[in-house]
């Protein structure tokens, strides 16, 4: 399987883990040997009252005559002086084995889990900052909800369907192999376990149920906490990319992401440590009660053929990596099916590149120009924008106007390379968007939008977001110019307050003035407006479009919108139809040429 070679992939850093989980398998599948073997030696001193060093077999050691090699050592290692002394030897040597076998079990389950979800946070990691650095038309074609469960639950399952199976196929075919190597070495015998192993399951639960059930809780709350990073910067994908803070976010991300890994391991490692703890206590009880009870069967003749019991004994110890390794193949499968989703994510290519010598960019000293510029979302579909030719220059007031899926909103996302034009160029100062760096050149832009995107966190951060160690004066003399000063010190802890999901303790006035005052926070050349009032009421509306044109000047703006009643007279208007540049001039040219226009004017005036 294919995805089998990428897991892998991923193991590569854990190879001294592995190495543990190797060895501590090993030393399990020996003592799971001896252990059912000694059972053997222990009940025949049990029940005949003694036990009999048997001779080495003669000539060559095969198949034929391993088992009598193997009882001649066991019982050596078990006879004492005395038949007491024989058994509380053979008990203290068996209880020994199985101490021993299942704390190997627990290291390298144990170690699995490590493993496990070391690689779930490293994949969780990897696709976090592949999605940070897409462009917004891969996320056209995606559901924010569909890649948040592969972040999520398909890496899970991914992991654990792997991570499970990686375990078992290195331990249990190594004890398939043992086990037949023992049986056929005896012959055809055996019907009888130890039964008391089933039952102490819930006596196990019992006791680690409430600290078991306390840890998943807040393993889920950690995970919740991981959702909800990644649907933040899916929703906010724009604003993240704009202020240039990938690295912001991914570091949130990583610091959710390892809370969550110290939590589950946590989790884990007490889920883990029911199973060999179980054993470990049965065997413990059933040792004590035939120490108890040894005394009054030694002097009757009860089941005298040792290699019968022994026989019984090995089959029992087969049962279980027979049927766990055939539950291996069902775990691949789940597997296999949650890697095609989170591997197809992580191969998906970039559609916006970064050259590897980029040309620094200070602030907009001549134009910028579209020449010829034409926008396809996908192939398959009419282009968004078309052959749009157009110079914008320092300090111009340009107003884009259309009806709503006009490509208002898809001209202004290519001056920041949101998207990159399928033909023509987009240059700043002379230089093709493409030769700059992203990080220059979108910090060259303030982006106030309609839809506003504010953080489950303080106003502070809101509006320096991106530059966490922006001074509070500046953040304050933002908040200022955007007229947001006077309600944030009236808000409960002032500029500390945290405005939970979405700003949702704010109006809607408010979000937009946070949201301005985040755009001019740097004092950006250039101001990008996305239908700033269009969600406001009109009273609201007023009050914002004022401020957009005191914190415009000195500056280029662009603004797209389709309420005409935002057109200044002095302002440039580009009407746009779709997707095409069908007219530029001021109002009255535009009123008096253009149908469009005039009734675009007319019915908002009219209403």
């Amino acid at each position: 399987m294919n995805f089998i070679s990428r897991y892998i992939h991923y193991l590569r850093s854990h190879s001294l883990r592995i190495a543990g989980m190797v060895s501590a398998s090993l030393v399990f599948v020996a003592f799971s040997g001896i252990s059912y073997w000694l059972a053997a030696d222990f009940i025949q001193a049990l029940f005949s009252g003694e036990v009999v060093v048997p001779p080495l077999p003669a000539g060559k050691i095969g198949l034929h005559n391993v088992a009598e090699v193997l009882k001649h050592y066991s019982a050596t290692l078990v006879v004492a002086g005395d038949i007491i002394s024989t058994l509380k030897r053979a008990i203290v040597i068996l209880v020994a084995a199985f101490l021993v076998k299942n704390v190997a079990l627990y290291i390298q389950t144990v170690l699995a889990a490590s493993i496990e979800q070391r690689v779930a946070k490293a994949m969780r990691d990897q696709l976090y900052g592949k999605l940070l650095d897409q462009d917004l038309g891969f996320f056209h074609l995606r559901q924010s909800g569909d890649l948040v469960s592969i972040g999520v639950n398909d890496i899970t399952t991914l992991n654990a369907g792997v991570g499970n199976s990686f375990s078992k196929l290195i331990r249990d075919p190594i004890m398939v192999a043992m086990f037949l190597l023992l049986l056929f070495s005896i012959s055809w015998q055996m019907t009888l376990a130890a039964l008391l192993i089933a039952p102490l399951s819930g006596i196990m639960i019992g006791f680690a149920g409430t600290s078991l059930k306390r840890k998943a809780k807040r393993t889920q709350d950690r995970i919740g906490t991981v959702v909800a990073r990644l649907n933040d910067a899916l929703y906010g994908m724009r604003i993240v990319q704009a202020y240039g803070a990938q690295e912001r976010e991914s570091d949130a991300f990583k610091q959710a992401t390892d809370a969550h890994f110290r939590q589950a391991l946590g989790r884990e490692r007490l889920r883990r440590l029911i199973p060999p703890l179980n054993e470990i206590i049965g065997v413990v009880v059933i040792a004590a009660i035939l120490l108890v009870a040894g005394g009054k069967v030694l002097g009757g003749a009860w089941l005298d053929s040792e290699d019968f019991v022994r026989f019984l004994l090995l089959m029992f110890g087969l049962l279980t990596p027979v049927v766990s390794l055939g539950e291996v193949q069902a775990h691949l499968k789940v597997a296999e099916g949650a890697s095609q989703r989170v591997f197809a994510l992580m191969d998906a290519d970039y559609e916006i590149d970064e050259t590897d010598d980029p040309i620094p960019v200070r602030g907009l000293e001549s134009e910028i120009r579209f020449e010829d510029v034409t926008l396809e979302y996908q192939r398959d579909r009419n282009a968004a924008i078309r052959e749009i030719n157009l110079r914008i220059r320092p300090r111009e007031k340009i107003v884009i106007i259309g009806r709503s899926g006009s490509g208002k909103s898809t001209l202004l996302n290519l001056l920041p390379r949101f998207y990159d034009p399928t033909s023509g160029r987009i240059t700043f100062d002379g230089r093709d968007l493409r030769e700059l760096g992203l990080a220059d050149l979108r910090s060259m832009f303030g982006i106030v939008a309609q839809e506003v995107v504010l953080f489950h966190d303080t106003v502070r951060n809101n509006i320096a977001y991106g530059k966490p160690e922006t001074p509070l004066e500046q953040v304050v003399r933002a908040a200022k110019t955007a007229h947001a000063h006077e309600f944030i010190v009236e808000l409960p802890e002032g500029y500390d307050t945290n405005l939970g999901d979405l700003g949702d303790r704010l109006s809607g006035g408010q979000r937009q003035r946070i949201s301005i005052a985040r755009a001019v926070l740097n004092n950006p050349p250039v101001l990008l407006l996305d239908e700033p009032t269009s969600a406001l009421d009109s009273d609201v509306a007023a009050e914002i479009q004022k401020t957009l044109d005191e914190v415009g000047e000195g500056r280029t703006v662009v603004m797209a919108t389709h309420r005409v009643s935002s057109v200044n007279a002095s302002d440039r208007i580009l009407l746009i139809d779709d997707g095409r540049l069908i007219a530029e001039g001021c109002h009255e040219e535009l009123y008096s040429q253009q149908p469009l226009y005039r009734d675009l004017w007319d019915r908002q005036v009219m209403a």
